[in-house]
C-alpha cells in the first residue's frame, strides 16, 4: 500500500521499509568513513554486530527504519525512535555520493512530512554532533528550535592527530508548526529539490 498525496505508483523518490535484503548496503553505508564520522561512535562496525542491530531494530515496535531510494535505486535511510511517543526523535544518512544534488533536503522534508501524519506526534527531535556542520545548515534553513547543548567527547581532526572537543546539539519541530512552515520553505528549495519532494512516496507493507 502506498501513503502518500500522490498516485500509486511508485515514483521517482520513495522510502521502503528497511528489511533484510538491504542488510549489506546498510552495513557498507554505516561502515563508510563520511558516514561514520558524523555519527556518536565512529569506529567500525562488524557484521556480527550489524546482525544483531538489525535484530533488535526489527523486534523494536518503538522504533521504524526506511531506505530511501532515487529511481529505484537505495542511496540512504530514514530513521525514527519513539514511535509511540508524542516526542518522537529521527536521524538519517545518505550513503551513496553520486545521487541528486541536496538529496539532505529531501531527507529533512521527509521526515517532517511522516512525522506531521502520524497523528499522536506533537513533535520531532534531532541531535546533531556540533562538528556536523551541513545537518546544522540543514535544520536552520527547515526552522528547528534549538533546545539545549550537552558535552559529547573528543574527535580527531581532519589529516591531525589534534584531538578536539565536540558537543550534541539538541534540536526539536513542532509538527502543528510545520503544518503551518512547509509551503514557505519549499519556496526556498532549488526547484529540482521542489519537484522531487512533491514526488516522496512512503511505501507501507499490506
Amino acid at each position: 500500500m502506498v501513503v502518500n498525496e500522490g498516485t500509486e505508483t511508485i515514483s521517482e523518490h520513495f522510502f521502503t521499509p528497511f528489511t533484510e535484503e538491504y542488510l549489506a548496503i546498510v552495513l557498507q553505508w554505516r561502515n563508510s568513513e563520511r558516514v561514520r564520522m558524523n555519527m556518536h561512535n565512529n569506529r567500525p562496525i562488524t557484521q556480527c554486530e550489524h546482525k544483531k542491530w538489525f535484530s533488535a531494530l526489527s523486534d523494536d515496535q518503538n522504533r521504524e527504519s526506511w531506505i530511501y531510494c532515487q529511481h529505484q535505486r537505495p542511496v540512504g535511510i530514514l530513521n525514527f525512535t519513539d514511535v509511540k511517543t508524542e516526542h518522537i526523535e529521527w536521524g538519517c544518512y545518505l550513503g551513496e555520493t553520486d545521487i541528486l544534488p541536496g538529496s539532505g533536503l529531501i531527507l529533512e522534508w521527509a521526515a517532517l512530512s511522516w512525522a506531521s501524519r502520524q497523528e499522536h506526534c506533537l513533535t520531532l527531535g534531532a541531535q546533531v554532533l556540533s562538528f556536523n556542520t551541513s545537518a546544522l545548515k540543514l535544520h536552520k534553513l527547515f526552522g528547528y528550535e534549538k533546545i539545549k547543548s550537552e558535552q559529547g567527547g573528543t574527535r580527531l581532526l581532519e589529516e591531525s592527530d589534534v584531538e578536539e572537543t565536540y558537543q550534541v546539539h539538541f534540536f526539536s519541530y513542532a509538527t502543528e508548526m510545520w503544518k503551518n512552515n512547509k509551503l514557505k520553505v519549499l519556496t526556498r528549495m532549488p526547484k529540482p529539490i521542489q519537484k522531487a519532494i512533491g514526488q516522496i512516496q512512503f511505501l507501507y507493507k499490506d
